[in-house]
């Protein structure tokens, strides 16, 4: 596994922000150190207190924008390896939810009466009528579009009959390991890949086996052989997961790291060996064909116990083309910017602790080098000068870091919606394989030739229930998503069921009055099928559900319709599992399927807050989609903001695609991604417009700082330094108001030069705000050592702002009427060039804050 220098290094080339990111820190360096270089020479003297905190700022700017950009990096391909999971997961995993369904089918079907009376009656040597038997595998392959070909073998491993008619078949035995391993398996099914005699002229054959037995002893009579459309079924998958432009290639590789299905087949050939990833890493670098690929690999995640092969979803894109822009990147970062002032990024909070502690630092160091200026004689045009570039350069960088971040900020966004639409693509894709297998089953099971001979003789016997009832309850019980199965008569009543769940309810007798009944009775062909509302049901205890219905015909007449089967699915927990199983393991998420236009809600996860059968309020754009399109998000929902996926349902195969079914829902999933950003005290500060220098005639330099949102002064000549709030030590017994104390050292030229104690009094006594003694320690703000009469006392403030000049008549001392009654005021001074009209700057008297506190 790279290391993350390594890592740095493999990836930074090919992603242009990053690039982009190192030339602006490249051309800052330089500046930075011709600023050192300009104040060497101009002022080395005054220069000297502040060229170690320079170098250190310049230093800490440079790790962060180091810590920034490896962060970047990581996020960038975390978005690609994200699009490349979403890719070689899905494929796999749709693969082995659509494959187990096969293993159902296989047991039921290898114990179809028709097909083991067609065995028995060619194994005794009796007349087989083989046009019927034809005549039912091609109903089957109506519905069951997935095979290409059912073979149905004696057990001397002879073709009796099958599906391909331009296939071979005859007397003559075939050698194929398939039928010895299915003629010995006494398992449900067995799963065979790869060449075989029994598909010639195919290199991929995928087959589902099973022993036919003879229903009276169980001794073994033949083999049926169901061909699964495998290139098809990939092609399918592989397109329904492509997107235009989309320059990654995905594959399906089995256990030796063999192609086994592509979905560019110029690209990555049939056969080739592959690098896979191994198994616990997210992603690897990969070489094919004289090429450095980023790849993912992933084995498919079993379903209902099936894992199937060892088989895996791989997905790959050349490092020139990973990281480049997308046609949708445009509209996601339109997206990210509509919401940037007001979502808060889940960055990380080191990185931005840090940034805002050198931001400090740099800004004391300024604040601090301005007062020297007005309170030493020497070169002080020139240091003003250079503090000046200083603060510009400050702002300059720090400008760089926040655009670091918000490259960042918008990648990490960017990576959260294009994830949430894949996952909103990935749950409805599975609803509708799903419900496809749900509209099979009803009209393959309508055929069942037993409960249409019985239901045609009309009059049935306790017996003949009694052997419909065993025939639904075998069904339900290899076909475990349904809660009940049940036969109704062409009156519309229950002459049979299962009962999976056996739950209180005993349908037996009872009506079938909904309108999916009636309408089954007009039902043209045996192709067609009839899927109630979603909607509560009796037959569900309750509550709503889909009931797929299929047309029972006559046995002599398929115009003839005698009765109507109905399927009662298990809509709670399978829609819930469906949304589960593909929400991302990120605390908060949640899924839903949603009707449209209506918005209701049919299935949710935990943690929604929402109920099924409650209305989803969202953006109409949503609702508004084509069918089988998607698009994500940014949603403010429940006091949080939320990457939003959706995608609308497209069919699968013929359902919902021929116009024979038609049900518009829509799956979402709802990815926290932040909280709503508040103002901070910082950005509700009130801002001032200081004169412009040079200030002409007589001057007063003012040292200005924030207590909360508002701004103060003092004189800049009593001001001594403002130093770190990491410097307060805590006083036991004191008053609320003093935070503590500072060991400070007046190296002035009047100062004692040695350490002392100095009080620290909290700042917002200024302000009437109260102060709570056991408040947690402040991290922020500064110290500002200002002289008094007595010695030098300490006032904690919120923020250091600037050391403007003014014209000494600016600055109006309070009047005789005030002076009793001003608070801590010494001066006011008239700001006409300021943001906010008639607005006046309050210069402090400390000695008068140390008299009230001493009081």
């Amino acid at each position: 596994m790279l290391t993350e220098a390594e890592r740095f290094e493999t990836f930074s080339p090919y992603i242009r922000s990053v690039t982009q990111c190192k030339e602006i820190l490249r051309d800052l360096n330089g500046t930075w150190g011709l600023i050192s270089s300009i104040a060497e020479i101009s002022c080395p003297k005054e220069a000297a207190t502040i060229l170690p905190a320079m170098e250190a700022t310049k230093k800490g700017f440079a790790d962060l924008e180091g810590k920034l950009n490896s962060q970047l990096v990581s996020e960038e391909i975390k978005k690609t390896c994200l699009e490349l999971e979403s890719k070689a997961q899905v494929s796999i995993d749709i693969l082995v939810r659509n494959l187990y369904e096969r293993t159902a089918d296989i047991g039921f079907l290898a114990t179809n009466a028709d097909i083991c009376n067609f065995v028995l009656d060619s194994v005794n040597g009796e007349r087989t009528d083989i046009d019927s038997i034809n005549r039912l595998l091609d109903e089957y392959c109506a519905k069951y579009t997935v095979y290409d070909d059912i073979i149905i073998l004696d057990a001397k491993s002879r073709i009796l009959t099958r599906l391909d008619r331009n296939a071979p078949t005859g007397a003559q035995s075939i050698s194929d390991p398939i039928i010895d391993r299915t003629l010995h398996s006494i398992e449900d099914y067995v799963e065979t890949f790869g060449k075989t005699s029994l598909r010639p002229g195919v290199d991929r054959a995928l087959i589902y086996s099973k022993r036919i037995v003879d229903p009276t002893d169980d001794s073994v009579i033949g083999v049926l052989c169901l061909s699964f459309r495998f290139d098809n079924e990939m092609e399918g998958i592989f397109r329904s997961l492509q997107k235009k432009g989309d320059k990654a290639v995905m594959l399906l590789l089995n256990a030796d790291s063999v192609v086994i299905a592509t979905s560019d087949y110029d690209h990555v050939p049939i056969g080739r060996v592959i690098e896979a990833v191994p198994e616990g890493r997210h992603y690897g670098v990969t070489d094919f064909a004289g090429r450095e690929y980023l790849s993912v690999t992933h084995r498919g995640r079993p379903y209902q116990s099936y894992s199937g092969q060892e088989w895996y979803g791989h997905a790959m894109i050349t490092l020139h083309s990973a990281f480049a822009p997308s046609a949708s990147d445009k509209e996601i970062n339109a997206e990210i910017l509509r919401h940037g002032d007001s979502l808060s990024p889940e960055l990380s909070s080191i990185v931005a602790t840090a940034a805002q502690d050198i931001n400090m630092f740099l800004h004391r160091v300024i604040w601090n080098g301005q007062v020297m200026a007005t309170n030493q004689h020497g070169n002080l045009l020139s240091l003003k000068a250079i503090l000046r570039q200083l603060r510009s350069m400050g702002a300059r960088t720090a400008q760089a870091l926040a655009d670091s971040s918000s490259k960042l900020h918008t990648t990490m966004i960017a990576s959260e919606l294009r994830n949430a639409e894949s996952i909103a693509r990935l749950m409805i894709d599975i609803m509708d394989r799903n419900l496809y297998e749900r509209s099979n089953d009803c009209r393959w099971w309508a055929l069942t030739s037993e409960i249409r001979r019985i239901l045609s003789e009309g009059r049935l016997s306790p017996e003949d229930k009694a052997k419909i009832t065993d025939i639904l309850v075998y069904i339900n019980k290899l076909y475990t998503v349904y809660t009940r199965l049940f036969i109704y008569d062409i009156k519309g009543t229950i002459v049979a069921e299962s009962n999976l769940h056996d739950d209180p309810m005993d349908a037996l007798g009872r009506q079938v009055t909904a309108s999916y009944a009636q309408e089954t009775f007009s039902l043209r062909s045996p192709q067609e099928y009839r899927v109630s509302p979603f909607e509560e049901s009796w037959l569900y205890e309750g509550n709503p559900t889909y009931v797929y219905n299929a047309a029972i015909r006559h046995i002599d007449d398929m115009n003839k319709i005698v009765g109507g089967i109905g399927i009662v699915f298990d809509s709670t927990p399978e829609f819930k599992h469906m949304l589960e199983d593909c929400l991302p393991d990120k605390p908060g998420s949640f899924g839903l399927f949603v009707e449209r236009p209506s918005g209701r809600i049919i299935a949710s996860t935990e943690g929604s807050n929402y109920t099924n059968g409650e209305v989803l309020w969202i953006d109409p754009e949503f609702f508004e989609l084509q069918e089988g399109t998607g698009k994500s998000k940014i949603v403010f929902y429940n006091k949080k903001y939320y990457a939003v996926g959706c995608y609308s349902s497209r069919g699968y195969r013929e359902f919902k695609t021929t116009g024979d079914y038609h049900n518009d829902v829509a799956a979402f999933v709802f990815i926290p991604i932040g909280e709503k950003s508040e103002a901070t005290a910082a950005e509700q500060r009130v801002a001032i417009t200081y004169p412009q220098e040079p200030v002409t005639g007589e001057v007063t330099d003012l040292a200005t700082f924030y207590i909360g949102q508002e701004i103060y002064a003092f004189l800049a000549s009593e001001v001594l330094e403002a130093v770190d709030v990491a410097m307060i030590n805590a006083l036991p017994g004191v008053k609320s108001y003093i935070v503590g104390s500072v060991m400070y050292c007046d190296n002035s030229p009047d100062g004692i030069n040695e350490k002392i104690p100095v009080i620290v009094i909290d700042g917002r006594i200024l302000t009437n705000t109260p102060i709570d003694s056991d408040q947690a320690e402040k991290t922020n703000g500064a110290i500002i050592i200002v002289r008094t009469q007595v010695g030098p006392i300490g006032l904690l403030v919120d923020g250091l702002d600037a050391v403007p000049s003014f014209e000494k008549s600016q600055v109006q001392p309070v009047n005789e009427l005030l002076r009793g009654d001003g608070g801590y005021v010494k001066s006011l001074v008239n700001i006409p060039e300021s943001n906010t009209t008639g607005k006046m700057l309050i210069v402090l008297n400390q000695d008068l804050i140390l008299s009230s506190v001493r009081k």
